[in-house]
């Protein structure tokens, strides 16, 4: 599978690290606008404008600025997309949702095999424990260097519950409001200190009960196996957008 990484950071070097290692994949560039390091083996592009070939895959962990260059791309040549980026703007969710009419596209902002299960679970449970009474909250925590909160993930395990019960809404803070809280809401709470990697957790709070589920990513090597395992998945998709409720 020729693969092209998108964004030099230090997922995007992990992500180059491990398609070198494996053998069914052949790493042919790497673009990034900036480079604090630039590596000396491997093709580098400041845009995708540069690069005049066609791969198989691009696995992108960059930035939302850069997610016009990789659509153009994707869209003309037909190359399939792991969107891993975080802060991805309504308008250019939209945008996203466009492109895939043209080629494949899994976009998700949690690449992990645990989060995946967690999303499976939730799907069979949420519903039920919401009909008996119990209140729903996420809580989700970050490394200090983290933009967006809260995170893509957390919104996702909202997503989840909320197409399983249709007449909840999300609340991110309480602190504008003096009130007590109804029962159809789902609060989603974000903290942010240190080096956290990322950690999630649900609590359903009923009377005289609390039952919580929770994934803790304890390295950032958890999304790189994921996202290269979503390019394996990809590779017999037709044209479509893909995420995790849907790849698998």
């Amino acid at each position: 599978m020729r693969t092209l990484v998108y964004g030099y950071g230090l997922m995007g070097q992990k992500i180059v690290n491990k398609v070198k290692e494996n053998e069914n994949m052949e790493l042919v560039g790497v673009i990034s606008p900036i480079f604090d390091n630039k590596p000396q083996d491997i093709a580098t592009y400041r845009s995708l404008k540069e690069f005049q070939d066609v791969a198989d895959v691009i696995i992108d962990f960059s930035h939302p600025n850069n997610l016009d260059d990789i659509l153009e791309y994707c869209v003309a040549t037909k190359t399939k997309l792991v969107l891993a980026t975080t802060g991805l703007s309504a308008q250019q969710l939209e945008k996203v949702e466009k492109a895939s009419e043209s080629c494949a596209i899994f976009q998700s902002y949690n690449t992990s095999f645990g989060i995946q299960m967690v999303t499976k679970i939730l799907k069979q449970v949420a519903k039920e424990f919401y009909d008996n009474g119990f209140d729903i909250e996420i809580l989700e925590k970050h490394h200090n260097q983290k933009i967006d909160a809260p995170s893509g993930t957390a919104v996702l395990l909202y997503d989840v519950m909320h197409e399983k019960i249709e007449d909840t809404h999300a609340v991110y803070d309480r602190s504008q409001v003096r009130q007590k809280r109804e029962k159809n809401e789902i609060g989603v709470s974000a903290m942010r200190g240190g080096t956290i990697f990322g950690e999630h957790q649900i609590m359903f709070a009923g009377l005289d009960e609390i039952v919580e589920l929770k994934h803790t990513a304890l390295s950032k090597d958890v999304f790189v196996q994921g996202s290269i395992a979503a390019a394996f998945s990809l590779a017999d998709k037709e044209a479509g957008l893909y995420t995790l409720k849907t790849l698998y």
